[in-house]
């Protein structure tokens, strides 16, 4: 599945480097698929920051809940 992306995506690459505006529509795809990796890692930073805050808030009433006792 992977070889079969890559080579179509290698097709589309070459057929709109030789259309006129090709190169744009090639810079713009790029972009794109750039920013929405981007986001995906943002958004993965975000809620792994929000997790480690979790387990740090949970860890801490722990803490106080046994010198508690």
């Amino acid at each position: 599945m992977t070889t079969l992306r890559r080579t179509v995506s290698t097709a589309q690459d070459l057929l709109l480097l030789a259309l006129p505006h090709g190169g744009q529509l090639t810079a713009r795809r790029n972009a794109w698929a750039g920013m929405s990796d981007a986001a995906t890692r943002a958004r993965g930073r975000r809620d792994a920051d929000i997790a480690m805050d979790q387990a740090v808030t949970c860890a801490q009433y722990a803490g106080q809940a046994q010198r508690a006792q």
